[in-house]
């Protein structure tokens, strides 16, 4: 069938999880209705060109330098309390903005995978002519939803899992606007890949356990660290490394002298094949990142979550039987031979693990995009 209908997906920051999740949208709405028209648009360019690069300077400082002030920080009642005034102020200021955008593109249904742009179309939506007509749909990308995603206004909310849809439901949301379809990943997760051709068309030998190590967006945490003690194990790894937007790291491996079989990458478009030949992924647990683990049933070794989302997605994740947690690198041996004490075969390995179930949802963005275009 074909809706064409014209669908309008906010996010913020380039290289996010909220831009990862706006793309696999994106892709999911031109699988289910090509005749459609999607766009994507960073709303905080879009709405504040000049502050955007140093709102991102800024949360990424603290985050490295100072991670407790924003674990204090993070959906703490006072401060949401505290800052109603200046939000509702930069609201009003941002939908004179996105009203020319609306006006110019005019959407079916806006769809936010953030929260500041859920809440800018939710007050467009209360103080705009017409704005009730359009439907607005607020799709979480972590596991545990915070204050500043409850609007009245929003019409749809999307969450990772039925535990993340029960959270939300105690912040006051009806529980029929609440669809746990999971995190927005890339379509193409959700298809079967040939272990054994993988392996052979990278290089990389069969009867080796291969393990991914990831750092987010940015490359962040000790991965070096991480990359010595693995190099200096008994058993033989065969290593994947993702180094995002960490250029010194991308340098520095290729530099180095390890023993170990390395694969680096510092962007790729290939995830799922390169996810397809691991046993286990060493990573910090961004929504993003968890979801296609999951969705590719990858056991999860977390090092170094963001204090704030990634902490509640590693405990939520911990507690649920999908992951397990270290708290430096040289812990990451023993935590590896538990795991490959029984097989070096994936199989082994899962059978260490319980989560996947209930949490593997590799087709969140069609299930989601097709929810939308029957509205």
């Amino acid at each position: 069938m074909t809706y064409r209908k014209r669908v309008l997906i906010l996010y913020i920051t380039e290289r996010s999880g909220h831009h990862s999740a706006a793309l696999a949208l994106k892709r999911a709405f031109e699988l289910k209705d090509p005749e459609g028209t999607v766009m994507c648009v960073n709303v905080t360019r879009h709405v504040f060109p000049f502050a955007e690069k140093v709102i991102h300077a800024l949360y990424m400082a603290v985050i490295r330098r100072v991670p407790k002030v924003w674990e204090k920080m993070y959906d703490n009642p006072k401060i949401v309390n505290n800052s109603k005034r200046l939000k509702n102020w930069i609201y009003a200021l941002a939908v004179k903005r996105v009203d020319g955008l609306i006006k110019q593109f005019k959407p079916d249904a806006v769809i936010c995978t953030q929260a500041f742009p859920c809440g800018i179309v939710a007050e467009y939506k209360n103080t705009l002519p017409n704005g009730s007509r359009l439907a607005l749909l607020g799709v979480l990308t972590d596991f545990a939803p915070h204050a500043f995603w409850v609007h009245k206004n929003v019409d749809y909310y999307v969450t990772a899992c039925d535990e993340s849809r029960d959270m939300l439901k105690s912040r006051g949301i009806e529980p029929e606007k609440i669809k746990a379809f999971g995190i927005p990943i890339d379509p193409k997760f959700s298809h079967e890949l040939n272990r054994e051709e993988l392996l052979n068309n990278y290089g990389l030998k069969g009867d080796e356990p291969v393990v991914m190590i990831m750092g987010g967006g940015h490359g962040l945490g000790p991965i070096k660290d991480i990359l010595y003690e693995l190099d200096t194990s008994k058993r033989r790894y065969q290593l994947i490394v993702i180094c995002g937007l960490n250029k010194k790291l991308y340098d520095w491996i290729h530099g180095a002298r390890l023993r170990s079989k390395i694969l680096s990458f510092r962007y790729t478009d290939q995830i799922e094949k390169l996810m397809a030949m691991a046993d286990v992924i060493i990573t910090k647990p961004g929504g993003i990142t968890t979801a296609e683990a999951l969705a590719k049933k990858i056991p999860m070794v977390i090092l170094n979550p963001i204090p704030g989302q990634e902490t509640r997605n590693s405990d939520f994740l911990i507690s649920k039987g999908a992951a397990v947690k270290i708290d430096s690198p040289d812990e990451i041996i023993p935590v590896l031979d538990a795991l490959m004490k029984e097989s070096v075969k994936r199989t082994g390995i899962l059978s260490f693990f319980k989560g996947f179930g209930g949490l593997s949802k590799p087709n969140a963005s069609v299930e989601t995009a097709d929810f939308v275009l029957k509205l």
